[in-house]
């Protein structure tokens, strides 16, 4: 089980590395026309009543992707797609699951060994992992596109380097920089109004809980454990900080100045956290039965929580939303009652 939970702990320390940048001025798009200091927006080549979505029936006409499309990606690069995507490869879960909440997870011809979410996603061929992905498998896939993050430096930079393959990163640390991923993936792919769709539906759940928790007398301090030798944990620039106080929650590791920082058992002990979550029950029972933590609060008042999925927390996606009920559920169950 700890291998299994270091690789976890790799990969969800993957997801975030380096990604603490300002979300200004990322993913605009510069279609063919448009002037350089032009701002985000959707071109088309459709006549100007259609592009108004005006159609022969008078049905609205799905917006499309100008191409070729130059747009600054999450690694703050300028990226230019000089067609529809139409064989598309994902070196991350995450992106392999917004592939599919945009209806686009039929592009996918190549999906890296830890994407399992949706089920249908197993069904791609794997191309490996993130560090040591299979080159040869990449090439022989003729992919038009790979989806990355920025933990795949070395990867992305022999994929165009070497073999001329266009790449796009995609990067978020937070629900605001996430949104903006999805509208930029949205244009890359095609899927624009899918895209807009998600993030709104998305937006909607996120004020629906801030809105509730508003009413909460209290806000619990809460750890999350990542990992417990050394004890590391999430910090403020992490998703699961985000979700935290989203949720009505304080962070146990406020203090801390990065997103997953190593603390002492003293300060732990010093935070005193009514509730620590971990990332599934097993750990929680761990935690609940660990020499050193019996004193804490959370451990006294049988408040060690297991998450029923680790990956609803870690991976920026469509499932955040359900990290977050989970939070919200949990750390202020009295709001939340069926």
């Amino acid at each position: 089980m700890k291998k299994r939970s270091l690789a976890a702990l790799m990969l969800s320390l993957l997801l975030v590395v380096g990604i603490l940048t300002s979300c200004a001025g990322r993913h605009t798009a510069v279609s063919p026309d448009s002037p350089p200091a032009a701002p985000a927006a959707e071109s088309s080549d459709q006549p100007a009543d259609r592009e108004a979505g005006t159609g022969s029936a008078g049905q609205a006409e799905p917006r499309q992707t100008a191409y070729p499309l130059t747009i600054t990606d999450g690694a703050g690069r300028q990226v230019t797609i000089a067609a529809e995507p139409r064989r598309v490869i994902s070196v991350a879960p995450s992106n392999t699951e917004l592939m599919f909440a945009l209806g686009k997870g039929d592009l996918l011809v190549g999906r890296s060994d830890w994407d399992d979410y949706p089920p249908e996603a197993q069904e791609i061929e794997s191309i490996g992992g993130f560090y040591s992905p299979d080159y040869e498998k990449i090439i022989s896939l003729e992919p038009d596109l790979l989806l990355l993050t920025s933990g795949s430096v070395e990867v992305r930079e022999k994929l165009e380097n070497d073999y001329g393959l266009t790449t796009f990163v995609l990067n978020p640390s937070n629900f605001e920089e996430l949104y903006e991923g999805i509208l930029a993936l949205g244009q890359v792919v095609n899927a624009q109004e899918a895209a807009e769709a998600l993030v709104a539906d998305m937006q909607r759940e996120v004020e629906a809980i801030a809105g509730k928790v508003a009413l909460a007398e209290n806000r619990p301090v809460v750890f999350y454990q990542v990992w417990h030798d050394p004890i590391t944990t999430a910090g403020p620039g992490s998703f699961i900080d985000d979700m935290i106080r989203i949720a009505g929650g304080t962070n146990a590791a406020s203090f801390a100045g990065e997103p997953w920082p190593v603390i002492s058992l003293e300060e732990l002990v010093s935070a005193d956290p009514d509730i620590i979550v971990t990332a599934s029950e097993a750990a929680a029972r761990e935690v609940r039965e660990r020499p050193g933590w019996e004193s804490i609060a959370a451990v006294k008042e049988g408040r060690v929580l297991g998450l029923p999925d680790e990956n609803i927390v870690v991976r920026p996606g469509p499932r955040l939303i359900q990290g977050l009920q989970w939070f919200a559920r949990n750390l202020h169950p009295e709001l939340f009652e069926q």
